[in-house]
């Protein structure tokens, strides 16, 4: 396979759940996106921008537990410090369905 990665490389990646506490409009950006405050337990609250304006509206996901990779670098998108990558399928018109796991779990659980 020619994109193969050892299991090593993949352990490095840290995906967690983690549930959305606050979301704020995020005019700046590019793409159309919110800003994320999600609480990933003992790893903490990291705060993401997210392009989800299309499939979910600001006042429904708060609650909602999610999936993210939490050790990439911050990056800075606009005016914002994003410092996770919340995960989502991208559909044909690019639009986002974020990543859950079929039930509920402990903030900062790891996917494997």
């Amino acid at each position: 396979m020619e994109n193969s990665i050892t299991w090593a490389d993949f352990e490095k990646v840290e995906i967690v759940t983690g549930t959305i506490l606050a979301v704020d409009a995020f005019p700046e950006a590019r793409k159309p996106a919110y800003k994320l405050t999600i609480d990933f337990g003992a790893k903490g609250i990291k705060r993401s921008s997210a392009q989800l304006t299309r499939l979910y509206k600001a006042e429904d996901l708060p609650g909602m537990q999610v999936v993210a990779v939490i050790n990439f670098p911050p990056k800075q998108i606009a005016t914002f410090k994003s410092e996770c990558l919340v995960l989502g399928a991208i559909g044909p018109d690019g639009e986002v369905t974020l990543l859950q796991t079929e039930r509920k779990t402990e903030n900062g659980s790891r996917i494997a």
